[in-house]
């Protein structure tokens, strides 16, 4: 699964198609983001339930366990890329593991769009496409979050979360088609099953339900982007379809 994806909306925005939440005042400043990189490590708006409320705030991308030393320490930077991302299959089915323990701090990511390379036979570099849903023009991403305490923070608690990956379907297999872990895409759900993914009553049995669930091929519209190679991340035209001449179409 690809650690690369695109917000291109506003606080504003998600309360429209979100609605309920209480907004916490620094989302306010966010502007729409066409590539965001996992490994920088940088904050990104998510909802949560707490207290009772559904909560808009800022967390950083990169889970930082319980144990860490410090918000700049060089390991923990390590270890948060290690932990951008969830296995779906290891939140109720491995007892020992993170995530397991995990699974009660749920929280949605609003995306608009996420980028992932094909490689393709007698083209020198790999492509990349840009994947959304066909009819959402801004969707949630399921994922995990923690609060750390850290020495240096005034007191403050650190909020940080990952990102719930699963098996990909059949156009997900054809574009994630190589690299260390092929053939995953990011968890998307239905409207429905976003909104229980945040519900704190949920049973092991009604979570593996929802970590369950695969996103139609049909829901999804995907085509081939530039490069992003040392692209910036505010360039619109970083989402927008590019011709690659030559370029077999997906097998579905």
């Amino acid at each position: 699964m690809s650690y690369l994806f695109s917000f291109a909306g506003t606080s504003e925005k998600i309360c429209k198609v979100f609605s309920g939440l209480t907004v916490d005042p620094q989302v306010h400043s966010f502007q729409p983001v066409y590539l965001i990189n996992g490994f920088s490590l940088n904050n990104h708006p998510v909802i949560l339930s707490e207290e009772g409320q559904l909560k808009l705030t800022m967390f950083g991308w990169g889970m930082i366990r319980e144990n860490a030393l410090s918000y700049m320490d060089k390991l923990v930077e390590k270890q948060r890329v290690r932990l951008l991302k969830a296995r779906a299959e290891k939140i109720v089915g491995d007892s020992n593991s993170l995530w397991y323990r995990k699974r009660q701090n749920r929280v949605l990511i609003p995306a608009t769009g996420f980028f992932e390379h094909r490689e393709v036979r007698g083209f020198k570099s790999k492509v990349p496409y840009y994947v959304r849903l066909k009819e959402r023009p801004i969707f949630f991403l399921p994922g995990l979050y923690n609060y750390t305490q850290l020495p240096g923070t005034n007191g403050g608690r650190i909020g940080t979360f990952t990102m719930i990956s699963r098996d990909g379907n059949s156009v997900m297999k054809s574009i994630h088609n190589s690299g260390q872990f092929p053939h995953r895409m990011p968890l998307f759900l239905p409207e429905a099953l976003e909104r229980k993914w945040l519900d704190p009553a949920l049973s092991d049995k009604e979570l593996q339900d929802v970590l369950d669930y695969e996103v139609p091929s049909s829901a999804l519209e995907y085509y081939p982007v530039k490069s992003l190679h040392r692209a910036n991340p505010k360039d619109p035209t970083l989402i927008e379809p590019v011709d690659y001449p030559g370029l077999p179409p997906i097998e579905t």
